[in-house]
């Protein structure tokens, strides 16, 4: 016969006996996890605080994951905020330099200076809607007067002859112009007349030539 202690190691175990749940020493954490106390029901963390700290440790690292982290944030935005600084300044045009009056006679008396003749000029004139200029520099003084007359009577004259237009500015002026003996003498030997002409004659021939012109 095999003893009782034997039949219950022979025996077959139940559904209910194999299930460790229903064991007072055993506590179950989790699904398939328990704990065992040695001495009685194990000192195991309730059911609702087991939940919580799953769910959010799950959270938390579900979330750490999902977002991005503050340094990389930091890190991309310093680049936006170095080239805005970086912009080129914005370049500013110097104003003109303002020429005076002044500073043109200065111009012109170092220019004219400049010129190793005894003679030297340099004019503007304006003239109706136009503007003209004049320069030059001689050892001659006749040659610097002529040049000055023959220009000034060229703007004006027009259609009209150079020596014709000096003749009218001449005689039209308030200057009075004393000419030497000898011009008009050369006029009337270049004339053919003398003591014996009349007065009238001397007219005539001025009337002939449009004008009195002495030689040199």
């Amino acid at each position: 016969m095999v003893s009782g202690g034997d039949q219950d190691d022979d025996r077959v175990l139940s559904p209910e006996e194999l299930d460790i749940e229903e064991q007072e020493e055993v506590a179950a954490i989790g699904e398939g996890r328990y704990v065992i106390g040695p001495d009685g029901p194990p000192n195991a963390p309730a059911e609702s605080e087991r939940e919580d700290t799953d769910d959010g440790s799950d959270a938390e690292s579900q979330g750490n994951a999902g977002a991005p982290e503050p340094a990389a944030s930091q890190e991309a935005s310093e680049p936006q905020t170095q080239s805005q600084s970086r912009a080129p300044p914005q370049t500013q045009t110097p104003p003109e330099p303002q020429v005076t009056g002044r500073d043109v006679k200065e111009w012109l008396g170092e220019e004219l200076e400049s010129h190793d003749a005894q003679y030297a000029y340099h004019i503007a004139a304006k003239y109706g809607d136009s503007v003209a200029h004049q320069q030059l520099a001689t050892d001659d003084v006749g040659a610097a007067f002529d040049g000055l007359l023959v220009w000034y009577a060229r703007q004006l004259a027009g259609s009209t002859s150079i020596d014709r237009a000096l003749g009218i500015l001449l005689g039209e002026s308030s200057v009075q112009v004393k000419y030497p003996t000898k011009r008009l003498v050369a006029y009337l030997e270049a004339n053919d007349l003398g003591p014996e002409d009349s007065i009238r004659e001397l007219v005539e021939t001025v009337d002939e030539q449009d004008g009195l012109s002495f030689p040199r």
